[in-house]
């Protein structure tokens, strides 16, 4: 996750010289802007107002998107294991932990989403 606070001071103190633009991983605009110090100042003012859209769009395309520190909903997952019987039982807990395991190799669940899982199934 990157910081708007981080990217406004490199864009006030360094900005001519693209350092913001380095900090959100354009290297091609940063080197156009350090040769020609900012656009010729004026790109660097414009991005007075686009900057924190930029940080913004960075984080949703890179890092856990815009809400990953406040994200405190934690889905529950139901997960099925057919039986031979026509009544419907509860999977074991082995069984569970085995698929909420098979979830996160996958990526379908983070380590926290993961965690939060395998304490209710061993609660």
């Amino acid at each position: 996750m990157k910081s708007k606070t981080t990217a406004y001071l490199l864009w006030f103190f360094l900005g001519a010289f693209g350092a913001h633009k380095f900090y959100l991983n354009k290297i091609g605009i940063g080197i156009i802007y350090f040769f020609t110090l900012g656009l010729f100042g004026i790109g660097w003012f414009i991005d007075l107002f686009i900057l924190g859209g930029q940080v913004d769009t960075y984080n949703a395309l890179f890092g856990r998107g815009f809400e990953a520190h406040n994200n405190n909903n934690v889905n529950n997952i139901v997960v099925n294991v057919p039986t031979n019987h026509g009544v419907k039982e509860q999977p074991s807990i082995s069984d569970q932990l085995h698929k909420l395991h098979e979830l996160k190799e996958k990526g379908i669940l983070s380590e926290e989403e993961y965690a939060a899982q395998k304490s209710k199934v061993l609660a």
